[in-house]
């Protein structure tokens, strides 16, 4: 089962304009929590809402970074091999500051030599 941010963003992901009550409706969560993900999503730069706010679209940045993530995961089940290095850190960072309010930070662990990402979304 998908999380609601998840179907909302899948319900958006050809980066057309979507009928904002009809994107809600079609969620299987219940519509105040459908709305209040969509608040959340506009709130922190992952969709726009038109002038009226009666329809919503994704962002070219996170149109971006979704199949961004899409093409790797193809590219993983292709070559049935782990993904790991496959974004780089500062590529990361770079489509990360397109967003208001999120902070990256990471750490590398030589032992597992394994790179840990980070978001933290500020409410301030």
């Amino acid at each position: 089962m998908l999380s609601v941010i998840d179907e909302i963003l899948w319900l958006l992901k050809d980066g057309k304009w979507h009928n904002l009550k009809e994107t809600i409706d079609k969620c299987s969560a219940p519509e105040s929590k459908a709305k209040m993900t969509v608040s959340f999503l506009w709130e922190y730069d992952f969709i726009e809402l038109n002038e009226n706010g009666q329809k919503a679209k994704l962002r070219t940045l996170t149109l971006s970074f979704i199949n961004e993530i899409q093409r790797v995961e193809k590219e993983e089940a292709l070559s049935h091999k782990g993904s790991e290095g496959a974004v780089g850190v500062e590529e990361f960072k770079s489509f990360c500051r397109g967003f208001k309010k999120v902070r990256v930070g990471y750490q590398e662990s030589h032992t597992q030599k394994k790179l840990q990402i980070s978001l933290k979304l500020s409410v301030a």
